[in-house]
């Protein structure tokens, strides 16, 4: 029931904040929404619904717990579409990825990807295509440095995360 609340609540702070970005998500998403909604309810053996033909309990419940997990996805998503420009989500990214490092993974190459695909993204937005273009650009890669706050917040995401796995 937490799970259905914290989505529900997170959808509508993403419809208020950033409704453009979230329409824009559910609207792509919306294939993949009905085929976990048809997938879990209708073909997930259980107590078969009497009002609804061919589904079940447990199905249904199986696919709103899923459908619920993929909204608040979704939601965050849009926020941080919304609160962020495309050179701090790479930053941010690139911070997160350093433990990678260990793996001898770069995680450079990944910022870069991203980074292009945010570019292609916001150009196919304007109507124009790189490749129309036809003219280079420069590629830099945004560097971010861990404040106080930063720790406190990671801290405290990590605090709220052991306490829902935990429960």
């Amino acid at each position: 029931m937490a799970l259905f609340l914290g989505g529900l609540g997170l959808t509508l702070v993403a419809f208020i904040a950033a409704a453009s970005h979230l329409r824009l998500l559910l609207r792509r998403s919306r294939w993949l929404l009905l085929t976990m909604l048809v997938m879990f309810g209708w073909l997930t053996p259980g107590t078969p619904l009497p009002i609804i033909p061919g589904a079940s309990q447990e199905g249904l419940l199986l696919a709103a717990d899923n459908i619920a997990r993929l909204l608040i996805a979704l939601s965050t998503v849009a926020l941080l579409l919304k609160a962020l420009p495309p050179s701090a989500l790479v930053a941010g990214m690139r911070s997160l990825l350093a433990p990678l490092a260990l793996l001898k993974i770069s995680r450079d190459r990944i910022a870069v990807r991203l980074a292009l695909t945010l570019n292609e993204v916001e150009t196919s937005r304007k109507g124009v295509s790189s490749e129309a273009q036809g003219m280079e650009t420069t590629l830099t890669l945004p560097a971010s440095v861990l404040s106080v706050a930063d720790v406190v917040l990671g801290a405290l995401a990590g605090i709220l995360v052991l306490g829902a796995w935990l429960t």
